[in-house]
């Protein structure tokens, strides 16, 4: 315990940071290797998309955790359909950087120059190792809140060559999904629920049956030593139908508890990698909510975001490292959200500092701060810090009980994506 509370603590022992270039040298990111330990996947937040300097600070640590302690998967809150696309190019593959991640990462996600940056860093030091690459791997659910038909799309090969009978439920699947497909995600979102309602009806109860088909043939597959082909087949087939279940789940509750399907699917997708490479550790780039441990509580209920889906999968091999900054600007969501397949966002000013938001504790002495909350757990006023930010405004969400750890950005601003007010 410290007579300064968290405040103190973080000033005798949190890690400040003053590079922000990918090209630094690490070893002022030396205290990181503690905090992850022996840990399989570690979460890299951010509380809100398209802040430039959350970019750099998350491929830093990317680069340490690649570089000094082995790290081979990087995956980013994007679809798992598309990410071979990435996956390809970080092995060699064609095409301009800007041209891929724009295909791979929906929602305008992957129009951010210090992506590209990193992504270009991924490529060359794949080449220049000796030892395993890095890969590429979506973790979201296909076409991020579009419509199913890019999962389904996926396993079209697979149900051609090993359950051609089920070609015309395949095919009515695709009939019904091409009557609301739409290139922008989220005019499909917002207008599913102006869709016939049996033809709604009729396409949930065509993907059950195709899960349920697949699943039957699980033993099969394996047998016959094709258990790799069959659960990424699985992996595609459940996105396609865990996306319906958003859909029509955001139709009759709303979007808070629809988006709970799409958390279970990025968890999901983390322990599929892991099923399919027994040495794989990963770094998962994602939005604080996501990876959070803690509950979310809502309405009589909760809510389950993927972090806690991993925590209780994983237990220490799972850490969360949330993603914050003083002051500064942000980013956030403006303008006509169906109008195109991007995701149109605007620089605002964050808020003044509260007393219970947990920013408030770090000191500005410093580009960046990293705090270990496992080690503070003893400080005497940590039940004080139960807000922290989320976009331009201020959540209930106990950083001490949602995150292993949080670095702090003394000063933020949007990326060159991002429009100015």
């Amino acid at each position: 315990m410290t007579d300064g509370g968290l405040a103190g603590w973080i000033r005798a022992h949190g890690h400040s940071v003053a590079a922000l270039d990918l090209e630094a040298p690490l070893d002022d990111l030396a205290p990181l290797a503690e905090i992850i330990g022996s840990a399989r996947v570690v979460g890299l937040g951010e509380s809100s998309h398209h802040v430039r300097e959350f970019y750099q600070v998350r491929h830093r640590m990317l680069r340490f955790l690649v570089e000094r302690c082995g790290f081979t998967v990087f995956a980013v809150e994007a679809p798992f359909t598309e990410g071979g696309l990435l996956d390809d190019w970080l092995g060699g593959g064609s095409g301009a950087v800007e041209d891929v991640a724009a295909a791979a990462i929906a929602l305008s996600l992957g129009d951010v120059p210090e992506l590209h940056d990193v992504l270009r860093w991924l490529r060359a030091y794949n080449q220049r190792t000796d030892g395993a690459p890095v890969r590429y791997a979506g973790a979201d659910l296909p076409g991020s809140l579009g419509s199913p038909l890019p999962g389904i799309e996926a396993i079209a090969a697979y149900i051609e060559a090993y359950d051609p009978d089920a070609l015309p439920t395949l095919t009515r699947a695709r009939e019904l999904v091409g009557r609301f497909h739409d290139p922008a995600p989220m005019k499909v979102l917002f207008g599913y629920p102006s869709a016939d309602q049996a033809e709604r009806d009729t396409l949930t109860a065509v993907l059950a049956e195709l899960v349920a088909r697949m699943q039957r043939l699980a033993h099969r597959q394996r047998a016959r030593g094709r258990a790799a082909e069959h659960a990424v087949a699985a992996h595609h087939l459940r996105g396609a139908w865990l996306l319906d279940q958003v859909h029509r789940a955001m139709s009759a509750e709303g979007i808070e508890i629809a988006s709970t399907f799409r958390d279970v699917y990025l968890a999901e997708s983390m322990l599929h990698q892991l099923e399919q490479d027994s040495s794989a550790r990963i770094v998962l780039a994602a939005h604080n909510w996501h990876l959070k441990k803690a509950p979310e509580p809502f309405g009589t209920g909760e809510l389950f975001p993927a972090g806690y889906h991993l925590a209780a999968e994983l237990g220490a091999d799972y850490r969360a490292i949330g993603v914050t900054s003083r002051g500064g600007r942000t980013a956030v969501a403006s303008g006509d959200l169906t109008g195109s397949t991007g995701f149109p966002f605007q620089e605002a000013s964050l808020p003044p500092l509260e007393d219970a938001a947990i920013e408030s504790a770090f000191p500005d002495s410093a580009p960046w701060t990293l705090a270990d909350l496992r080690a503070a757990s003893t400080v005497s006023d940590a039940e004080r810090y139960t807000r922290m930010r989320m976009a331009d405004y201020f959540c209930d969400q106990p950083a001490f009980d949602c995150f292993d750890a949080v670095v702090c950005v003394t000063e933020t601003n949007g990326t060159a994506y991002t429009r100015p007010t």
